[in-house]
């Protein structure tokens, strides 16, 4: 793989991360109600579901789920289902959270995780993406570069959706008049609903 091809995959990664969806969206809103700090165990989760994902697309498990459609079509309407839950939550929050205690913690954690992983267009997106930035005539075995690149992307992933939080979180200040939450708060579960109805939508 050469370094030009090592480094259009990076800033096509850049790209894609830090373009709106439902991951950037979560972890934002979080950064702003409760703090940069508190939105980390969204980022984590996210993160998680996101090396899985990978691990899946490794293996080649992504076939399955193109064979059933039965199993992406569930998988999908789960995943609208719980952006939908999401944005109704935000939608009438009110207030800014406390400091995330440990079950807090925990239970962002496996939000950010949900968020992230019932969403099938990653699993499709994937298999099409990295195969264009791997050489057959290339030193390294496909395997190699596969494993070069999902490490490479799973850490701009993190450190992406953290700067997004890190960036939201010094508008919170701005932000920490009531009705300006208000109608945060509804922007950002809007745009949940939004994306959980574009994703039950989606073919």
């Amino acid at each position: 793989m050469s370094i030009e091809l090592y480094l259009s995959f990076l800033l096509a990664s850049l790209v894609l991360i830090f373009s709106p969806g439902p991951v950037n969206v979560l972890a934002m809103s979080q950064a702003l109600q409760s703090g940069w700090r508190p939105a980390l165990p969204c980022v984590w989760g996210a993160t998680g579901a996101v090396l899985l994902q990978l691990l899946f697309t490794g293996l080649c498990l992504n076939g399955v789920l193109l064979l059933s459609p039965h199993a992406l079509a569930l998988l999908r309407w789960l995943g609208a289902a719980y952006l939908v839950y999401l944005g109704w939550q935000q939608w009438h929050a009110t207030k800014l959270l406390e400091a995330a205690s440990d079950g807090t913690e925990r239970s962002l954690f496996w939000r950010g995780f949900a968020t992230s992983g019932l969403n099938p267009k990653t699993l499709l997106f994937f298999p099409s993406f990295f195969p264009q930035f791997m050489q057959a005539d290339a030193a390294w075995s496909s395997n190699a570069q596969f494993g070069l690149l999902a490490a490479s992307f799973a850490l701009l992933f993190a450190l992406g959706v953290a700067a997004n939080a890190l960036f939201s979180a010094r508008l919170r200040a701005v932000l920490h008049h009531p009705l300006r939450l208000r109608w945060l708060n509804r922007v950002f579960g809007g745009a949940l609903v939004a994306m959980g109805a574009a994703l039950a939508g989606a073919r």
